[in-house]
């Protein structure tokens, strides 16, 4: 965990902490505490572009090393991370209030991200197109040149790692905007990379809040934005990337539907749906917030669900028998509350939970919310909070409708052993990822992007290097009877 003390944490850039020219400050807080922890100097207009320009003068030395060369750099990076895991874990931790033993054993897994793209480095190519007799026609893969990260507040270090490997496989240099929530391991990271070999300048993090996330999305110089976050905050970052027609991969939000058919294995789908719902306090995108039970297994699985849920133990993150920490900072615990305060005037019923805790820090318990309204708030809208809506249904149709019924489309679930209704149910629904019988399998090589107002484009296995990259093609006569081009 970063040793917290008076000094004001710096940005990030040109492979140095740097202060802004004009620093203005602003607080970490711990969210189990509600205390303050740190402070942070926010990057201003001049520090962006002073990351841009150092990323673009890296970038061109960066695209000239070999491919296997830019591998075993990410490798090295891998091997750091892993060193580091568990103090990243803490940054993490502390800053967003996820349990410890949750972010420690997540870590590993992170590092293997780059150690993917370390071995991707070399693989990203182009093909031969024999379109036409005479003529050698072929692509290739160039990179980007600068792109943009904008890093969410609840996965911090994993998605800082998984889109800098990424880019910078790709032969990218990268500016990356941690949230204004937890910036702690995204600097640590930056600070890592020179350590490993990247040049100085190739990764840098500016730091502060939406405003200095506006000045990467909306930089010139910056060709490729990726960013992951809420609808609202995604149309306004493509908005501001469009006068410049930047390559912009969105990852935004999401309402999964968790659909579980009477025919399910059911205690593994009631511990699929316990954990899909209430793991990370229920602050994931892919969030299975919407439980879907054919109403004969109704009571059953609900049942079920109540008893793990009301058995999860919250509290200090830091203690490693807790299973929930809190929600992750005073905005979003008021948000949050604001839907309990909803579920209540939609008169629906908490089976379990349903109130906020009073006290230090920002904690709610597992809810539990049945007599719902399909087309309610609840039922339709992300809460992003430990909140669960049990939607019974009728058949196949009924769920299908039911899980399409909302404007996301990021993931979904089905719990079924009927091998031809799980293949039905996966080409219906309307979700980019589909999970059949588990939950949230997750690695750099799978793709991972949402339909519908979930997101655009995919910042994972294939979709990761379009994201990153921009398409050449050259065609060149050689043909003895091949002609080019003449007046005739």
């Amino acid at each position: 965990m970063t040793a917290i003390g008076t000094e004001v944490l710096l940005p990030y850039v040109a492979g140095v902490r740097e202060a802004p020219e004009h620093a203005e400050t602003f607080e970490l807080v711990n969210p189990a505490t509600g205390e303050p922890v740190a402070a942070v100097a926010a990057s201003d207009e001049a520090q962006v572009d002073a990351a841009v320009d150092a990323a673009a003068a890296a970038q061109r030395a960066w695209a000239r090393v070999a491919p296997e060369q830019r591998g075993a750099v990410l490798a090295r990076w891998g091997e750091l991370i892993r060193a580091e895991a568990e103090a990243l874990a803490g940054d993490d931790t502390l800053t967003m209030g996820r349990p410890l033993r949750d972010t420690v054993a997540e870590a590993p897994g992170i590092a293997n991200r780059v150690r993917y793209w370390a071995g991707m480095a070399d693989k990203i190519h182009g093909h031969q197109l024999p379109i036409a007799p005479g003529f050698l026609s072929y692509t290739m893969r160039e990179p980007l040149g600068v792109v943009g990260v904008i890093v969410p507040w609840n996965g911090p270090m994993g998605m800082f790692v998984g889109r800098v490997a990424a880019a910078v496989a790709c032969g990218n240099g990268v500016v990356v905007k941690p949230s204004e929530v937890t910036p702690l391991s995204a600097l640590r990271l930056g600070e890592l990379t020179a350590d490993a070999g990247f040049p100085d300048g190739l990764v840098n993090v500016v730091t502060g809040d939406g405003r200095v996330g506006a000045l990467v999305a909306s930089h010139p110089r910056i060709s490729g934005l990726s960013f992951t976050g809420s609808v609202e905050t995604g149309r306004k970052v493509a908005t501001l990337a469009a006068p410049t027609f930047k390559r912009v991969v969105l990852e935004l939000g999401g309402k999964a539907p968790n659909i579980v058919f009477a025919d399910a294995d059911l205690e593994a789908a009631a511990r699929g749906a316990v954990w899909g719902v209430f793991s990370n306090s229920g602050q994931a995108c892919v969030a299975t917030t919407r439980l879907l039970v054919e109403r004969p297994v109704v009571d059953e699985l609900v049942a079920r669900v109540v008893a793990l849920a009301g058995g999860l133990k919250v509290g200090d993150p830091l203690d490693p028998t807790v299973q929930l920490g809190p929600i992750s900072s005073a905005r979003q615990f008021e948000r949050v509350s604001g839907y309990l305060d909803l579920a209540r005037e939609e008169r629906s019923t908490a089976l379990v939970g349903g109130t906020r805790r009073e006290g230090p820090g920002f904690f709610i318990d597992p809810t539990v919310l049945v007599d719902l309204d399909p087309r309610g708030r609840i039922a339709s809208e992300e809460i992003f909070g430990p909140v669960l809506a049990v939607l019974p249904f009728d058949g196949e149709d009924e769920a299908l409708e039911l899980a399409n019924a909302v404007d996301y489309g990021l993931s979904a679930n089905i719990w079924t052993r009927d091998v031809g209704r799980m293949l039905r149910v996966a080409e219906g629904v309307e979700a980019g990822t589909v999970w059949g019988n588990t939950a949230r399998l997750l690695h750099p090589g799978l793709p991972f992007g949402g339909f519908k107002q979930s997101g655009l484009g995919n910042a994972s296995g294939e979709g990761a290097i379009e994201g990153n990259t921009r398409l050449k093609r050259v065609s060149i006569l050689y043909g003895a009877e091949a002609r080019g081009p003449e007046f005739r």
